[in-house]
């Protein structure tokens, strides 16, 4: 799997960011119960997921997977 700013998730990793995400939504949602939004992906997140994405396409094509 991959983040959205093109870092790869392994079998160890994916557990803990799944519940941080969970921590950092209830987090964002405030006392209040206004939510923030985190920024919007910039050029660079979008340039990183691309060449991650492009990565394991090309080891998905080789068979690695």
């Amino acid at each position: 799997m991959l983040k959205h700013d093109g870092r790869e998730f392994d079998a160890a990793s994916v557990g803990s960011a799944i519940a941080t995400r969970a921590i950092m939504e209830n987090l964002r949602a405030g006392m209040d119960g206004v939510y923030s939004r985190p920024p919007p992906f910039g050029k660079a997140d979008r340039l990183r997921f691309l060449q991650a994405l492009d990565r394991v396409m090309e080891k998905l094509g080789r068979g690695y997977f």
